[in-house]
């Protein structure tokens, strides 16, 4: 558990210098880091394909987010579908690696179980602080509950794919409210 734990704190570190700083380059350099960390501690991250898993983040997507976006569209709200550039950026440097990172490695480390998830969790959303401190974004406070679903999914799969689905399906609802 140590080696994970140094990982987040030079992580952390990262991601606030490059919220402080707005340094363009870093934004790239964050996704490599959360995908070459757990493969060269672990080597043995779960991301397999599965139409099993597939439908499992698929379901748990269409059950967790559509009464969100029929709230937010019933109060007035307009809902506008991201570009394919940012969707699949927000599926390959978004959402996976971090998927990757803070299920398969960092909840697998600190144990696959309720504790194991509620602590990744609160990394989770501590990661996202900077965001909030340097860019005023209040929206990045509340991804606490979204990561307690993608960790719960990854506890009950052992697979990083059904948490991935629904983080981007997440991030694409709640891009698709605020753009």
């Amino acid at each position: 558990m140590g080696k994970a734990l140094y990982t987040y704190l030079v992580l952390f570190v990262v991601v606030f210098v490059y919220h402080a700083l707005s340094l363009p380059l870093v934004e790239y350099l964050i996704p490599a880091y959360l995908l070459i960390i757990p493969y060269s501690i672990d080597k043995k991250i779960n991301l397999q394909p599965s139409v099993r898993d597939t439908l499992i983040g698929l379901t748990a997507s269409a059950v967790l987010l559509m009464p969100l976006y029929l709230a937010l569209y019933m109060t007035g709200r307009s809902f506008n579908l991201i570009s394919a550039k940012a969707a699949l950026f927000q599926l390959f440097a978004i959402s996976l690696p971090e998927e990757v990172y803070f299920r398969g490695f960092l909840q697998e480390r600190l144990g696959n179980n309720i504790k194991g998830l509620i602590i990744a969790s609160i990394l989770f959303s501590i990661m996202h602080i900077p965001q909030f401190i340097f860019h005023g974004d209040v929206y990045c406070l509340l991804t606490f509950l979204p990561s307690l679903v993608m960790g719960f999914l990854y506890m009950k799969t052992s697979n990083v794919l059904p948490s991935a689905i629904f983080h981007f399906m997440s991030n694409v609802v709640f891009l698709g409210f605020v753009l």
